[in-house]
């Protein structure tokens, strides 16, 4: 379909044209949409046939006659003199290429489409070649995020997904408008599907379908509900929009569906007790924390304490890292200890391990309290301040004072009394019976597997702990060893814990996973509402970037500058479930439509089917 003529009367560059619309009667014979893909054709020595696509970003109408004097429309509806109404289209190029033989190839030369050349509607087939999915499909390479308004697929290139291109994807928008987190579990069930259909074609896929996939509930228990039908899905279904969220799932090939492999994990209730704290969910629910061992093995004790405190004073930011050298050293020997001890006791081990070695000795009678003199908990821990000789020498001789030593344990009994205590286990208490595997310990790494860690119900202090600690374990594991399957962090709120200045120690944690994580295939989903609030240094890490509906204000700040003036009105008045989308193989950023999930992300908004009725709808939908 012809649907006008490129212009002379606005300046056009290769990158941008426009188009006049072609009329009849005073009325466009047809009127291109917001987001449409148009094709232009011409010649240009010596590269022969020439081909652009565009997308329509912006439409304008005018009357045709003389300067603007304000009475435009006066003069016009009075017929005081001859006027027209013209349309035109500001068109952003997608895709430059050139004709050879038949066959498309990406080589054009840059230049601008001659005023004059006839201008074509893309057709549907041509979706796919005008933003360069074509080459993606072809190499099983790319990974649906959405549709486009015409119900076409839009696609993600997984390279910039899983690191070998760029890796991290950030989410910003309004809270409750944006549907962040609905987006960012509809990637996830987008990668783990397309993971699995296409892993026997391509490597990468491989290796997607086998990912990780660790996801923090900030807020409610929404999130716990991943394996439940929902509600709103169900409802959806009695009526015409539940059919066209389905064709939108088939267009995908997404299977509208709960999550099948899920783990959910919650804080303990108390901390003599391995009850999680769940209020909603009272089923496979797991209760973590982390024992004295894992806290000063990985360097885990700074993220107790305030971030800004520990940069504006630097006294205490050298207590806690005495103290910090101070146990790792006394866990180095209770490992020499330990030895000693399993070989007196045949204490047996199939592994070299040496935590586990330590841990098999503490199962079998080893106290590491009055033996290894390392705290059991942060009760403990406070009491050995003034009864540990050696600790007080050491601090006394680092800190050259008693106020800073003071100043920790009212910190330390300030932590313990907003929740440190539910987090921070008992080694004994923990332990299970054979001292190899902790109960307390999240299993997130099964390839597959998403895993739900509760953090809503804690303080922000303890949270920002819960967090700092996961990624510590992440990085470690992948840092251990080469070619590991990749593992997908989402977190809400990215703000709270790497903030724009300062950010402490969980900050640099975060700037680590943004600069080295892709070399261990350690990919950040983060999401919050406003990304200029965000360490700098990781937004712009972020090569898949998304944005929501906005404020207009936020829209001004430099992290939008990769939208156009156009869209940046458009994000403005972004619908629920739309979405714009920024990858570097793209030349502009593209609007998409994503469905309603099939799976619950309100904790009052899941329902249980019978098995009969769960087999009709899957055969239904499969």
């Amino acid at each position: 379909m012809t649907v006008g003529v490129v212009t002379g009367i606005n300046n056009s560059t290769p990158y941008r044209f426009f188009v006049r619309l072609y009329q009849s009667q005073n009325q466009p014979t047809h009127m291109v949409q917001i987001d449409d893909v148009v094709k232009v054709v011409f010649s240009y020595k010596p590269y022969g046939e020439i081909v652009y696509y565009g997308i329509v970003t912006e439409i304008n109408a005018k009357w045709d006659f003389g300067p603007n004097s304000g009475y435009e429309e006066e003069i016009a509806l009075k017929g005081l003199s001859p006027a027209f109404v013209f349309y035109t289209a500001t068109i952003t190029t997608t895709r430059m290429l050139r004709k050879e033989k038949g066959k498309l190839i990406s080589d054009a030369p840059q230049v601008p489409p001659p005023p004059g050349t006839e201008v074509f509607m893309a057709s549907e087939e041509e979706i796919d070649i005008a933003f360069g999915f074509d080459e993606l499909i072809k190499q099983r390479m790319a990974v649906p995020i959405g549709v486009f308004k015409n119900g076409r697929p839009a696609y993600a290139d997984i390279r910039y997904i899983l690191g070998e291109n760029g890796a991290h994807i950030n989410i910003s928008g309004q809270s409750g408008v944006a549907s962040k987190t609905s987006y960012a579990t509809f990637l996830v069930k987008s990668f783990l599907d397309t993971g699995r259909r296409l892993r026997e074609d391509n490597e990468l896929m491989g290796y997607l379908s086998r990912s990780r996939f660790v996801i923090f509930n900030v807020k409610g228990e929404g999130l716990l509900f991943l394996d439940k039908w929902s509600k709103d899905w169900r409802n959806s279904q009695q009526d015409e929009s539940g059919k066209e969220w389905v064709k939108m799932y088939e267009a995908m090939k997404i299977k509208p569906q709960p999550f099948e492999t899920v783990k959910f994990y919650a804080p303990r209730k108390s901390k003599k007790t391995l009850t999680p704290w769940s209020n909603k969910r009272y089923d496979g629910v797991f209760a973590y924390g982390w024992d004295s061992i894992d806290i000063f093995k990985m360097g885990l004790f700074e993220l107790m304490f305030d971030p800004e405190e520990l940069e504006s004073n630097q006294n205490l930011q050298l207590a806690v890292t005495t103290v910090q050298e101070f146990f790792y050293e006394r866990l180095e020997e209770a490992i020499r200890m330990a030895i000693k001890f399993c070989k007196a006791n045949n204490c047996i081990t199939s592994s070299n391990s040496d935590e586990v070695i330590l841990r098999t000795a503490i199962s079998n009678g080893f106290d590491i309290v009055t033996q290894a003199k390392i705290p059991e908990g942060i009760d403990n821990l406070i009491e050995m301040f003034s009864k540990d000789e050696e600790l007080s020498k050491k601090i006394e001789e680092e800190l050259r004072g008693k106020a800073t030593i003071s100043a920790m344990i009212r910190r330390l009994k300030s932590i313990k009394n907003i929740g440190m205590d539910l987090i921070w286990a008992e080694t004994n208490f923990l332990s299970d019976e054979l001292g190899l595997k902790d109960q307390h310990r999240i299993d997130w790494d099964k390839p597959g597997q998403v895993t739900v860690i509760d953090i809503s119900k804690l303080r922000p202090r303890i949270q920002s702990f819960v967090v700092g600690a996961v990624l510590v374990e992440i990085m470690r594991s992948r840092e251990e060893k080469t070619d590991q399957d990749p593992v997908f962090i989402f977190l809400d709120e990215l703000n709270k814990y790497a903030p724009r200045h300062g950010g402490g120690p969980l900050g640099n944690i975060f700037r680590d996973i943004a600069e080295r994580g892709r070399s261990f295939r350690v990919i950040l989903i983060g999401a919050e509402q406003t990304a200029s609030e965000v360490d700098y240094r990781i937004i712009t890490q972020s090569s898949t970037t998304v944005v929501g509906r906005q404020k207009g204000a936020e829209l001004e700040k430099p992290e939008y500058s990769h939208l156009t003036t156009e869209q940046k009105q458009r994000a403005s008045l972004l619908q629920q479930g739309e979405v714009i989308v920024d990858q570097p193989f793209m030349r502009i950023p593209i609007t998409v439509r994503f469905p309603l999930p099939a799976w619950c992300t309100r904790e009052d908004g899941f329902y249980e089917l019978d098995k009969e009725k769960l087999e009709q709808i899957e055969k239904k939908l499969f």
